[in-house]
């Protein structure tokens, strides 16, 4: 869950920023994003799926509600899960596409607003609700859960330092064990122009599975600003533990509705 939420935060924020900077008003955010990622995670044959993702997010005085909504297409024997994939309990290559699980989110600021300079402290829920076909492996077929803590700290210059500190409560199968867990992504952005935004994370997530490794994954992405109330943002993702993919290439536009 934390992987495609992280993503499209970033992208999202960042729109936000640029159009609080200027405009300093509330309005409404509307994000198509597509990832295309592929890894063993942990199995004997690889997995690659495609994911085309619609998300708004309404931002407020001090708040963000946002809902997504993925179309995704599988190949192989992973499980698709909040933006990623896992190993499942067989090797049965499939083939697959539809809708995956929704997820939504509520973040409220606590310390600091999303664009505001020094420290900024937001806190985070997300609900994953199960309507991907489980039997397809679109999802996981149960309701999700996740907290996490915003941390950001954004210089004079627009440079900024970010840490996120979560953690997951997964609905169990009897198929799918999966496994309740931290996570923390760290990471920092700065302004390479006026309109552009250079983005590095390092992630870290608990084992999904017992018999899985702990996920640990590295991203850069490129930001665009096209306007007072549009962006484009490219990404690359990789991991380093069996548990995680192998690349995830990611391409978002955010638009504000006026």
């Amino acid at each position: 869950m934390e992987h495609t939420f992280t993503r499209l935060l970033l992208a999202t924020c960042a729109a936000a920023a640029f159009g609080h900077a200027q405009a300093e008003d509330t309005g409404l955010l509307l994000t198509t994003s597509f990832d295309s990622l592929k890894g063993k995670f942990g199995q004997a044959r690889e997995t690659k799926a495609r994911s085309f993702t619609v998300a708004a997010t309404y931002v407020g005085d001090d708040y963000r509600a946002s809902v997504y909504v993925p179309y995704i297409s599988l190949e192989g024997p992973g499980t698709f899960v909040g933006g990623t994939v896992t190993g499942s309990t067989g090797n049965a290559t499939r083939k697959a596409s539809g809708v995956g699980d929704v997820l939504v989110s509520l973040s409220k600021d606590l310390v600091g607003g999303i664009s505001s300079k020094g420290y900024a402290l937001a806190a985070t829920g997300l609900v994953k609700l199960p309507t991907g076909n489980e039997q397809e492996g679109l999802g996981t077929g149960k309701t999700d859960y996740a907290i996490q803590a915003d941390n950001t700290y954004r210089f004079d210059s627009g440079v900024a330092i970010t840490g996120t500190l979560g953690r997951q409560f997964y609905g169990q199968t009897p198929t799918l064990p999966l496994q309740d867990g931290n996570y923390f992504t760290l990471g920092t952005s700065f302004p390479l122009t006026n309109s552009v935004i250079f983005n590095l994370n390092a992630s870290r997530r608990d084992r999904l599975l017992k018999t899985s490794e702990e996920r640990r994954e590295r991203s850069a992405s490129l930001i665009f600003a096209a306007g007072k109330t549009s962006a484009f943002q490219l990404g690359y993702t990789t991991g380093s533990t069996t548990a995680s993919p192998d690349s995830v290439y990611s391409f978002s536009y955010i638009g504000q509705i006026d």
